[in-house]
C-alpha cells in the first residue's frame, strides 16, 4: 500500500512538470508567433516611387531639435543618401545595423499609417513609420523603440 501512494504521488509530479513544461513551450510559441505576425499589410497611400532619388539624410530625438535637423540633411546633400528603384518594386535602402541596402516596401496598416519595411505585415520592429512625406521631404520614426533610441526620427529632405 505505501509503495503505490509513492507511486502515485511521483506520478502526479511527472504530469505536473510534464504539463508546465508544455505550458511553458506553448506560451514561447504564442509569444514568438504573435510577434512575428504584426498588423496585416495593406497598400500604401504613398508609391515607393517618390522615395526614389538623392536624399541628405539627419535624424533628432527631440521635436524642438528638428529645424536644425532639416538644415543638416540639406549639408548631407554634398554626399547623398541614394534610393533607388527595387527590382520588385519596392526601394533599396538599409535596414538598422546592416551594412548593405535591400528591398523595402511602403505599406499600410487598417488604421491609415504607413511603414515602409521588408515586405511583410505592417509595423514590425524593422519597419519605420512615415510620419510625414511630400515632393521634397520625408520624415520617419521606428517601430523598435531600440532602433527609434538610438537613431531617433529620421529626416529625409530631397538634393537638387
Amino acid at each position: 500500500m505505501r509503495s503505490s501512494g509513492l507511486l502515485r504521488i511521483s506520478a502526479a509530479f511527472s504530469v505536473i512538470g510534464l504539463v508546465a513544461g508544455l505550458a511553458g513551450c506553448n506560451s514561447n510559441q504564442q509569444t514568438d508567433a504573435g510577434a512575428a505576425v504584426g498588423v496585416p499589410s495593406l497598400p500604401s497611400t504613398i508609391s515607393a516611387d517618390s522615395l526614389v532619388g538623392k536624399w541628405g539624410v539627419a535624424a533628432y530625438h527631440r521635436d524642438s531639435d528638428r529645424p536644425r535637423t532639416e538644415g543638416e540633411a540639406r549639408r548631407q546633400c554634398n554626399n547623398p543618401y541614394v534610393i533607388s528603384k527595387g527590382p520588385n518594386g519596392g526601394v533599396m535602402m538599409h535596414l538598422a545595423d546592416q551594412s548593405k541596402p535591400q528591398e523595402l516596401v511602403t505599406k499600410a496598416s487598417a488604421s491609415g499609417v504607413n511603414y515602409l519595411g521588408p515586405a511583410g505585415p505592417a509595423a514590425t520592429p524593422d519597419d519605420r513609420e512615415i510620419v510625414a512625406i511630400s515632393d521634397k521631404t520625408f520624415t520617419v520614426k521606428w517601430v523598435s523603440p531600440d532602433n527609434a533610441n538610438r537613431y531617433g526620427t529620421m529626416v529625409y529632405i530631397r538634393c537638387p
